[in-house]
């Protein structure tokens, strides 16, 4: 398996060469464009089922497992798998505060997840239906009669900002300034840049969060300054710390898994004529879409020495958790490279497991529902253009650029 681009001093001790990958598996999955997920699947047929990759990006090396039932043992395990601290964006400002309640483990974990948990009810996101639809019907009709668009720039980048401003009880109108701050952060490739966007989204949050402390209203920040843990209000680095997290979690993965869903539907005219003739199949392919094409990886460091398999992993080893490797595992679906609406095993990781499964599944599942069905009704046919030019993004969120559609 090795390509001799590392050093050996780079590979821990422990770790037997013939498991050593000795590349960039995001690297391998960016230049594929977009047939990653195919080279996802073929990651099960040419590497073994535990294998190290000796650099992720600009991270050290880590375990990857791409087996559903490991990758659900660890996910599950968080007394041996930990993510304390392990986002790093406090980091980027020499910061110490953590996401909340996503970068500290159980038992201190279910006490902040607790506060986010009503809000994200499908009680609460029926709530919200009405808003979705027309938010989406709005930015669809902007771009129908042109016959083709930029996705991400003209829809799937707008749609989630604005479901999260009306989530927050925040003006409808920053949407321009937090669509920049979210591709910076996400896209950017100078770190002094993304530093920088984390910076204004903190002093942006510290600032609405004094305002809730003065004068509190019926919004986000006067429900998190008035929120209790163990009885006591939360400290100002926590209460940024679940902010910040609200506002990234559910912006770029949904604007990512809008792209990959609408470009399978774009290649697939038949898929996306029987959607036409049957929207109430529609929640049944957000499912199979969400399975088939997973965009999160996260990782996770070895509290103890623990038996994966037939790999060993040491403390202070990381681990690479990848939901579309375990999403496109044969042994836990059958033909998991098929796109199949009438698949009767929806249980796919793309939302996670274990005690930091997504907290606004339900809110993410509505979001796309909505934007496929709002689409299909006020778009005639769509199909690619220019497809040769689509950049697939590889990092903790998998992502698309140049994603150009076309209608007659």
């Amino acid at each position: 398996m090795t390509t001799n681009t590392t050093t050996p001093q780079a590979i821990p001790s422990h770790v037997p060469e013939h498991l050593v990958f000795d590349g960039d598996p995001w690297e391998v999955l960016a230049q594929t464009g977009k047939r990653a997920h195919e080279r996802v699947a073929a990651f099960h047929r040419e590497f073994p089922r535990v294998f190290w990759a000796a650099r992720l990006s600009y991270l050290g090396g880590c375990w990857v497992p791409q087996s559903a039932e490991d990758l659900r043992r660890i996910l599950q395990d968080p007394e041996t798998f930990s993510n304390e601290g392990l986002t790093g964006f406090s980091a980027l400002l020499g910061e110490t505060w953590p996401l909340l309640p996503l970068e500290v483990d159980p038992p201190r974990h279910m006490q902040y997840r607790a506060l986010l948990n009503p809000l994200f009810t499908p009680k609460k996101v029926n709530a919200l239906e009405a808003d979705i639809r027309a938010m989406a019907q709005s930015l669809v009709d902007d771009v129908a009669p042109q016959g083709h668009c930029d996705f991400n720039a003209a829809f799937a980048e707008q749609f989630p900002i604005l479901i999260f401003l009306k989530l927050m009880g925040w003006p409808l109108d920053e949407a321009p300034r937090f669509v920049s701050w979210t591709q910076t952060l996400v896209k950017g490739d100078d770190i002094a840049k993304t530093a920088g966007a984390a910076m204004e989204i903190a002093t942006y949050l510290r600032a609405r969060l004094a305002g809730a402390r003065e004068n509190p209203g019926d919004d986000f920040c006067s429900y998190v300054v008035n929120a209790k843990v163990e009885g006591r209000s939360l400290t100002e680095e926590e209460a940024l710390g679940m902010c910040f997290l609200v506002f990234i979690a559910g912006l770029d993965t949904v604007t990512s898994a809008l792209g990959f869903q609408l470009m399978h539907l774009a290649q697939h005219p038949e898929q996306q004529e029987f959607l036409r003739a049957n929207p109430d199949r529609i929640p049944d392919a957000v499912e199979e879409l969400l399975r088939a094409y997973s965009i999160v990886t996260m990782r996770r460091q070895v509290t103890r020495d623990v038996q994966i398999g037939d790999v060993l992993m040491k403390k202070g080893d990381f681990v690479m958790m990848a939901t579309p490797s375990a999403n496109l595992d044969s042994e836990a679906f059958s033909n998991p490279e098929t796109i199949d609406f009438d698949r009767e095993d929806k249980r796919h990781m793309a939302f996670s497991l274990g005690p930091h499964r997504c907290a606004g599944s339900h809110l993410a599942r509505r979001e796309l529902a909505i934007a496929i069905e709002t689409w299909l009704a006020r778009v005639p046919p769509f199909s690619l253009k220019d497809e040769d030019k689509i950049i697939m993004r590889a990092a903790g969120v998998f992502g698309l650029d140049g994603l150009h559609l076309r209608w007659k």
